[in-house]
């Protein structure tokens, strides 16, 4: 996936714009899809509402997702929300990143945790920058 970080002002409620390929291998025909992100690093009992999520809704575009990531958790409203007007976001929790995180120790790096973050950490290159998300589709 491609993308990046966006500034930490004017931003307007997107912290990273991704890209995600779909289709397009053996000779097909693909698209892709801009991916608009937002990432709150809150106490793990912190409760995301659905009005913190809208922010993101509101910026996406026809043929675009969100994604929401929070250390902490999602309000049962705000969960119920998202599904009942089936916005196209994908919204991951604490708990999800935690379960990830370690999968990924386990699987990857023998258990060792501390060696897995840092082989995240030092495999990406982002840039920041004040880019408008739909410029992702020209990279």
């Amino acid at each position: 996936m491609e993308g990046w970080l966006a500034r930490r002002s004017g931003h307007g409620g997107a912290d990273f714009v991704g890209r995600f390929d779909l289709g397009g291998g053996s000779g097909l025909a693909g698209t892709s899809l801009v991916v608009l992100g937002q990432a709150k690093c809150v106490k793990p009992d912190t409760l995301i509402t659905a009005e913190q999520i809208a922010r993101v809704v509101a910026r996406l575009r026809r043929g675009w997702i969100g994604v929401y990531v929070t250390t902490g958790a999602y309000s049962e409203s705000a969960q119920t929300e998202m599904v009942e007007d089936q916005y196209p976001i994908i919204l991951l929790n604490g708990t999800s990143l935690v379960a990830e995180l370690r999968s990924m120790g386990r699987d990857d790096h023998g258990g060792d945790l501390a060696a897995c973050i840092e082989h995240v950490l030092a495999g990406r290159e982002v840039a920041i920058t004040n880019r408008r998300p739909e410029e992702i589709l020209l990279q």
